[in-house]
């Protein structure tokens, strides 16, 4: 799909709709159309070529003709199908939640523009959820927001999360991609964590090798409140993902975990910024990825630490793990600090698995493909176990074990 391509569709789409969001959506369209994908900043974009892989985007009908599976879970769940609302199930009456589509005007103020997938997304934004957490609450199992995609086409969901103070919860938002439609996913979510709560956000893709998806993330933290990202990209041709954290007051925590699973041709780039926007803050960022076959990986992230923002503790880490000669991984962790009284660091870490590590398990009877899967796995899972929520991490630990023995010819567990 060029430009011109994804504007018609876009411009189609505006037909059945009326209203502000009808505005909206037009406004991004026109900025769209004249600015192209021109305005994304090059250095953020520099290993991931975006018009490129659109470019590659069919809009053939190659939908999934059979029956959609249910994706069951004992977790409360909103599911959305090509980016529209289908259904929802066992939901708690602490967690208020609206559809985007008929509440747009009490959050349009929310969504924010950054460049030119920003504006893509706005201009084919229909549905998503708002959804506020009641004061005073701790959460026990979490609230999944489960994308189901089946078409050959372009979805923009939008999520906005309030939590209110003193409250604790965990919230996954999984995509699931059923057969080989060639699609874009594009989705934004705006979190925003108010004065002492707890607010832990894990997204993972399990997406298809002809599919785009681009997820935008910005969350803002209040006094004494904690946000933590946790992201998986199990598989698919083109992921890329962007997480900002404002630290905007006293007390405010922010950690940041990532996990990529790449093979064959895949493509993976994660984008992170933590922004000390103020004194006595503090964050933590571990960023992982194992890479097989001719697959690609990219990881920069920046800690920007506001002037005057004294007292701050920071810490960064990029390790990956090659399983292929071919495999190429680039990372970029950037530091920007302009403050005097604060503890930073940051590292970066690539190499492939360790001989002298694979002979210690044969030399105990663990056959080689065993020993290198047993390897690879509690590389991986380190980051599954920062999972807070007991039910959210059971859940992601099965489909990372998964995709670990399906995606890479290196035994099984």
């Amino acid at each position: 799909m060029n430009i011109e391509t994804l504007s018609a569709i876009a411009e189609k789409r505006l037909e059945h709709i009326n209203g502000s969001l009808f505005d909206f959506r037009k406004k991004y369209l026109d900025q769209f159309k004249l600015n192209g994908f021109g305005e994304i900043i090059k250095d953020s974009y520099k290993f991931t070529h975006l018009e490129s892989f659109f470019k590659e985007l069919s809009y053939a009908p190659e939908n999934f003709d059979a029956e959609i599976p249910e994706f069951r879970s004992d977790i409360p769940t909103i599911t959305f199908l090509d980016g529209e609302f289908f259904g929802s199930e066992n939901l708690q009456p602490e967690i208020s939640i609206k559809m985007m589509k008929s509440h747009f005007n009490e959050v349009k103020d929310f969504i924010d523009t950054t460049n030119a997938l920003s504006r893509l997304h706005h201009a084919f934004l229909l549905d998503g959820t708002i959804i506020e957490v009641a004061r005073n609450h701790h959460i026990e199992k979490p609230i999944r927001l489960l994308h189901i995609l089946t078409k050959s086409t372009v979805s923009a969901p939008t999520n906005i999360v309030i939590v209110n103070s003193n409250t604790k919860v965990s919230i996954i938002e999984e995509t699931r991609v059923l057969g080989g439609t060639s699609h874009a996913h594009i989705a934004e979510t705006y979190i925003k964590a108010n004065q002492g709560s707890s607010v832990e956000h894990i997204s993972v893709l399990v997406e298809n090798a002809k599919g785009i998806n681009h997820s935008s993330i910005t969350a803002q933290v209040k006094q004494d409140a904690s946000f933590k990202s946790v992201f998986i990209s199990a598989s698919g041709m083109m992921n890329r993902k962007n997480l900002t954290i404002n630290l905007n007051a006293p007390g405010a925590h922010g950690e940041s975990y990532a996990l990529f699973l790449t093979s064959s041709g895949e493509h993976c780039d994660i984008n992170t910024e933590i922004n000390h926007r103020c004194e006595d803050t503090t964050s933590n960022q571990i960023s992982k990825g194992i890479l097989d076959g001719d697959s690609k990986g990219i990881f920069t992230g920046k800690i920007h630490i506001h002037p005057r923002s004294q007292r701050v503790s920071s810490k960064q880490l990029n390790k990956n793990l090659l399983l292929s000669k071919s495999a190429q991984v680039h990372s970029q962790p950037q530091l920007e600090i302009f403050a005097d009284d604060v503890k930073c660091s940051h590292g970066s870490t690539t190499g492939q698995l360790s001989d002298d590590e694979v002979f210690y398990f044969e030399s105990r009877g663990i056959p080689k493909n065993r020993a290198r899967n047993i390897l690879a796995l509690g590389f991986g899972l380190e980051i599954v176990q920062k999972i807070e929520n007991n039910f959210s991490r059971k859940h992601i630990d099965d489909i990372v074990k998964n995709k670990l023995n399906e995606k890479f010819s290196i035994g099984h567990l």
